[in-house]
C-alpha cells in the first residue's frame, strides 16, 4: 500500500470536479466551523463547560455536512457527476448517521482532551507519563476520522459499533499507511490555514473527504486479497499435505 499514490489520485480526482468541490467546501465550512470557533473562544476565555458544550452541539451541522460530503465523495470515486444539490441530498439521506458517527467522535474526542489537560497540569512524573498516553490516543483518534464517514455508507448495515470497529481494524491493521496518511492530512490542514495558502482552505474539506474514501476503498480491498490469499494457502495445505513418514531407503511418503 502506497499512501503517496493514493494522495495523487485523490488530488488528481478534486482537480477534474474542482468548480462544483469548491462550492461544496465552502458551504460545508460555513455550515460546520462556527461553533467549533465559538467553542475555543470559550476554551481560552476560561470557559472549558461552555466550550465543552459547544462542541458537543458541533455533532447537529458536522453530521449532517459531513455526510452529505461523504456521498460527494463517494460519487468521485465511482467516476459520477457531482453538485451542490447531490450534496444536500446526501446529507438529508445520512443525517441520523451521521450525527450518531460524529456525535460519539466528539465526544471520545472531549474525554480525551480533559484526560490530557488535567495530566499536563501535574507536575509528579506520573502525570507525565499519563500525558504522554493520552496524547497518543488523541493521535490514533483523530486517524478514525479518515475511515468513519467512508465506512458508514460502504458498510451493508448502519452500526455505530461496527463502524468503529472496522475503522479502529483499518486504522491498525495498516498502521504506517494510516500514519503516513494522517501526517499528509494534517500538512494540508496545517496550511491551509496559512495566509499564503488561504486558497488551500477552500477546496480542503472535499480534497480530505475524496481522500478519506480511496484510503478506506484501498484498504478494504487489501484485506480482502490478504483474506484471499489466506484462504488459498489453506485450501493448498489441505489438498496437498505436507509429507510426515520417510519410506524405505529414506525417501519421503504422505500419510494414508
Amino acid at each position: 500500500m502506497n499512501p503517496f499514490r493514493v494522495f495523487w489520485q485523490s488530488a488528481r480526482d478534486t482537480f477534474e470536479d474542482l468548480l462544483p468541490l469548491t462550492l461544496i467546501s465552502v458551504v460545508w465550512l460555513l455550515v460546520t466551523l462556527p461553533l467549533p470557533i465559538l467553542a475555543a473562544g470559550f476554551a481560552v476565555g476560561g470557559a472549558p463547560f461552555g466550550a465543552a458544550a459547544l462542541l458537543l452541539l458541533t455533532t447537529l451541522p458536522m453530521g449532517m455536512a459531513s455526510a452529505g460530503l461523504t456521498v460527494i465523495a463517494q460519487r468521485i470515486h465511482e467516476g459520477r457527476t457531482v453538485s451542490l444539490s447531490d450534496f444536500i441530498a446526501g446529507a438529508r439521506r445520512h443525517y441520523r448517521f451521521g450525527w450518531q458517527i460524529y456525535g460519539a467522535w466528539l465526544a471520545g474526542l472531549l474525554i480525551i482532551l480533559v484526560n490530557v489537560v488535567f495530566y499536563a497540569q501535574m507536575d509528579a512524573p506520573p502525570g507525565i507519563y499519563l500525558m504522554m498516553l493520552f496524547a497518543y490516543f488523541l493521535a490514533a483518534w483523530v486517524s478514525l476520522l479518515i475511515y468513519l464517514g467512508p465506512l458508514a455508507l460502504l458498510q451493508e448495515r448502519q452500526s455505530l459499533l461496527l463502524a468503529f470497529r472496522n475503522a479502529l481494524v483499518l486504522a491498525f491493521g495498516r498502521p504506517l499507511f494510516t500514519i503516513v496518511t494522517q501526517a499528509l492530512m494534517s500538512v494540508i490542514v496545517f496550511l491551509a490555514t496559512l495566509p499564503p495558502f488561504f486558497l488551500l482552505l477552500l477546496i480542503a474539506p472535499a480534497l480530505l473527504a475524496v481522500w478519506g474514501f480511496r484510503a478506506t476503498v484501498a484498504l478494504i480491498a487489501d484485506a480482502e486479497a490478504r483474506r484471499e490469499a489466506q484462504q488459498e494457502r489453506e485450501r493448498a495445505a489441505i489438498t496437498n499435505p505436507p509429507a510426515t513418514e520417510k519410506g524405505r531407503g529414506g525417501q519421503v511418503r504422505p500419510r494414508e
